[in-house]
């Protein structure tokens, strides 16, 4: 990584070319920074209890970190409010177990096993002020007081062990929860995206944490 200059009129297009190249790397850990892997994500414990439906999801993770794209990335540096806003799209996918019993908008539900949910281009845009730490490296950066929104494309859902194992119940269940899978994840993709953003801005923070800003960002001058 090398120092992009504040006073270059192409300063964000060199920060946002060291962010596509540092992507990969950083997804899938850098050990000499103490960043550990992040695909898969270990996610806590998801539950939905509400509209007749108890559903709960342990042990589970999210898959596709690792292939995240950069959409969006704009920092606001130099200045006293200082911004940073990132935008990413990837397709993920969660293992667990599940355990559910209720219905689904209209159709019973009820079993335990294993589940795997394919979200299709799901875009997430992070919006976050900047803070100075002063570290063992030196002043770095740190992102502090994140906002986000996203949208899913689409999302398909197999659960095994339906009913018990009954095959004709639990293929109708599924086809109709693939089929309204918008009216699910309004309520299953809230938790679940909360923990992705967490975790990002989490490792993005270790990782700043071991590269002070003058090697960064040349010209750089603290404006708080």
């Amino acid at each position: 990584m090398h120092a992009c200059d504040l006073k270059d009129r192409d300063f964000k297009k060199c920060l946002r070319e060291q962010m596509v190249q540092s992507i990969p790397q950083f997804t899938k850990g850098i050990p000499k920074l103490g960043v550990a892997s992040i695909d898969p994500v270990d996610l806590d414990d998801i539950s939905i209890d509400g509209n007749g439906l108890i559903l709960k999801f342990t042990n589970a993770q999210m898959h596709g970190l690792s292939k995240t794209k950069l959409t969006d990335l704009d920092v606001e540096i130099g200045e006293r409010n200082e911004k940073f806003n990132m935008g990413i799209i990837a397709d993920f996918s969660l293992t667990a177990k599940y355990n559910a019993d209720g219905n689904i908008l209209i159709l019973p539900i009820k079993g335990n096993g294993d589940a795997l949910i394919n979200c299709k281009n799901v875009e997430v845009a992070i919006t976050s002020n900047i803070s100075h730490v002063n570290g063992d490296r030196g002043e770095h950066f740190k992102l502090i007081v994140p906002n986000y929104k996203y949208k899913i494309q689409s999302t398909t859902f197999n659960l095994t062990n339906l009913f018990n194992g009954n095959k004709q119940l639990a293929d109708t269940t599924l086809q109709f929860a693939n089929q309204n899978w918008e009216q699910l994840m309004d309520d299953l993709a809230p938790p679940v995206i909360k923990q992705i953003v967490k975790t990002i801005v989490k490792y993005i923070n270790k990782f700043f944490s071991k590269i002070p800003i003058d090697r960064m960002v040349k010209g750089y001058k603290n404006a708080s």
